[in-house]
């Protein structure tokens, strides 16, 4: 590891060993991930954070990962950073639920409201709240066949049902 040093030694010209906390999360192949945490969050506390026992090498991958995310929001927004831009999209959300609202409203004016279905009523497709995990699974083709093929079914088979009744 010595010939191709961790970004962090890069930055700090210390000597990468084989034990370098960094070098796992903080390749060389990436400096300016390194630049941006160590700018908005110093190497002392980065080290602090990596170096802790508890954590296991998956905890340390996220919290290097949310570090980079924090420290790039920081950049971008010093004064709020990520709550910014949780605040700008729970904003956004809302002006859409208002719109849906006013959307409904506007229908139950026109058809009337036995002819309005609410939300629950509607039908999910089946593979609608499953993770990229699970549908990327052991039959990663068999998943991708049964998600491409079922919404059009199930919003096929929705309509049929729909209108039979």
């Amino acid at each position: 590891m010595a010939s191709n040093p961790c970004s962090a030694c890069k930055v700090l010209k210390s000597v990468c060993t084989g034990e370098c906390v960094f070098a796992p999360y903080l390749p060389s192949t990436e400096p300016e991930k390194f630049d941006r945490v160590h700018r908005i969050f110093g190497a002392k506390n980065v080290y602090k954070i990596l170096s802790n026992e508890t954590f296991s090498p998956l905890k340390r991958e996220y919290a290097v990962k949310a570090l980079s995310y924090e420290a790039e929001a920081r950049i971008q927004d010093p004064v709020t950073g990520c709550v910014g831009m949780s605040l700008a999209y729970e904003k956004i959300l809302n002006n859409l639920k208002e719109q849906i609202v006013s959307a409904k409203n506007e229908i139950v004016a026109t058809m009337g409201s036995d002819k309005v279905r609410e939300y629950n009523d509607i039908p999910m497709p089946d593979d609608f709240l499953m993770t990229q995990n699970q549908q990327m699974g052991d039959n990663h083709g068999a998943d991708e066949a049964s998600t491409s093929a079922t919404p059009p079914a199930s919003s096929g088979g929705t309509n049929d049902t729909q209108q039979t009744p």
